[in-house]
C-alpha cells in the first residue's frame, strides 16, 4: 500500500493521561513520512485540540491535516471504510515497533 493514509489518534495513542508525549512517537511518525506515508490527526474532540497537541511538541510538521473522529462515514464502497489495519500503541513494545510491523505489512 503505498503512500498509506495514516489517521493517528491524540488521546492515549500520541500523547498519555496527563498529556505528556509518548516516547518514541516523534521518531516512529518521522519513520512514517520518510516511508512516504500521508498523516492526519484526529481526536474525538476536534481539529483544534488535534493541531493544539501538535503544536505543543511541535509535531504539526508530520501532519497534513487534523480533524474530528469521524462518527457516520458515507462511502459508495463501505467495506472500504472499515479496516483490518487497526492498531493499538496501547498494546505494543513501542511506537517505533508498531511502526516497523505497519511498514512491513502495508507500506511498499
Amino acid at each position: 500500500m503505498k503512500n498509506a493514509n495514516v489517521f493517528v489518534d491524540v488521546d492515549l495513542t500520541l500523547v498519555d493521561a496527563n498529556g505528556k508525549l509518548l516516547g518514541g512517537a516523534r521518531e516512529a511518525l518521522q519513520r512514517l513520512r520518510d516511508e512516504g506515508c500521508h498523516l492526519f490527526l484526529w481526536s474525538s474532540v476536534g481539529a483544534d485540540y488535534c493541531r493544539t497537541v501538535a503544536q505543543r511538541y511541535d509535531l504539526t510538521e508530520f501532519f497534513e491535516g487534523f480533524t474530528a473522529k469521524p462518527d457516520i462515514i458515507i462511502d459508495d464502497m463501505p467495506s472500504t471504510c472499515v479496516t483490518n489495519f487497526v492498531y493499538d500503541v496501547q498494546q505494543e513494545q513501542s511506537w517505533g515497533a508498531l511502526v516497523e510491523r505497519i511498514i512491513d505489512r502495508h507500506v511498499d
